[in-house]
């Protein structure tokens, strides 16, 4: 197999998971994946929030992708936009009460399907995945 092949296939095997992810996430909490990864790093800040330009970089996505990304979020009440007292251009993404809720119990979920998907993989495989992340 070469290099080109082992790649694409990895590339194929995180977008099954995340797919799966996605399904069981949406049926059971009504958000994806890339939500909750968005709602985590909320819920890790200090006060539940982060200017938005910080949560784009924690999420590997451009900040054009987060406003996307938190607009269906915004009208759902899950999150909220606040404006920086000290730089008028700065603007941070803030967990609201319900947010803070969705997030509690939709970590049990994904650390469910965490378990579930990388407890099939033995201790070398998930060594060489963790290394993969550290490119």
């Amino acid at each position: 197999m070469s290099t080109l092949q082992e790649f694409l296939g990895i590339r194929r095997t995180i977008a099954l998971w995340e797919g799966r992810a996605d399904a069981e996430l949406g049926a059971i909490h009504g958000i994806g994946l890339s939500d909750f990864a968005a709602l985590h790093h909320l819920a890790e800040a200090t006060g539940g929030r982060l200017r938005r330009v910080d949560l784009a970089r924690r999420l590997a996505l451009t900040p054009s992708g987060v406003t996307r990304l938190l607009a269906p979020l915004e009208r759902r009440g899950i999150v909220e936009r606040e404006t920086d007292a000290t730089d008028a251009r700065a603007t941070f993404a803030v967990l609201t009460r319900s947010g803070k809720a969705l997030v509690r119990d939709a970590s049990v979920t994904v650390s469910t399907i965490a378990e579930r998907t990388l407890g099939s993989l033995g201790e070398r495989d998930r060594h060489a995945f963790a290394k993969l992340a550290e490119l």
